[in-house]
């Protein structure tokens, strides 16, 4: 597989996953990595970035266990696992690391979504499974609808839409939007260890 071009093998879409396990990869804590801490990820991700994202954002859909893409099994992690890129969703292959350090250097709008994934991944990797669906199904009840987990999606750490993440040592003060499938701006700032989500007012 030494032959393969990054910028014209892979899509855009895959290389932002191949970004998101290069950075899972990283991690001290890779192993609280959940299979379904990786998918809301790449859901919240696609919320937070519609127009670059668009098709990973449009290919979710109600299932038992929250939104779920088979795109992104079929199209995205199959096709790099063939290709010698990944093991699996949280475990990269030297050849991957290479390919996802190098499309860093050069790919600037990936660089944009690379700044939201750091911080996504931040604040998802502490969190229990039940707290991932209980903050998706506020956001987007939506994709509730056929969850065999709803009544599950219980937080004892979340107020409304405050979660409390004292033990991060994440920096205060990262802020970023996403948009819910209403269209209702949501605001989502980290300020000393708290996640505060809320709605964002409109501009005078």
């Amino acid at each position: 597989m030494s032959n393969l071009n990054a910028e014209k093998d892979l899509t855009f879409e895959q290389k932002v996953v191949l970004d998101a396990i290069y950075r899972i990869d990283n991690l001290r804590a890779k192993r609280k990595m959940s299979k379904i801490k990786f998918e809301k990820l790449l859901f919240l991700l696609g919320k937070m970035h519609r127009s670059e994202l668009e098709e990973i954002n449009n290919t979710f859909e109600p299932y038992a266990m929250g939104p779920y893409s088979e795109y992104i099994e079929d199209d995205i992690l199959g096709p790099m696992k063939d290709l010698g890129l990944i093991r699996d969703y949280k475990e990269i292959t030297p050849q991957g690391r290479e390919i996802a350090e190098q499309i860093l250097q050069h790919d600037e709008a990936l660089k944009k979504i690379d700044e939201s994934l750091k911080i996504l991944i931040n604040t998802l990797l502490p969190l229990k499974d039940n707290d991932i669906f209980y903050l998706v199904y506020n956001l987007y009840p939506d994709y509730a609808e056929r969850s065999q987990v709803r009544d599950m999606a219980k937080s004892e750490i979340f107020e409304t839409f405050r979660i409390d993440l004292k033990k991060m040592n994440e920096k205060s003060g990262n802020i970023f939007e996403i948009t819910s499938d209403k269209g209702n701006k949501l605001k989502v700032k980290i300020e000393n260890g708290i996640i505060e989500i809320n709605e964002k007012e409109e501009d005078q």
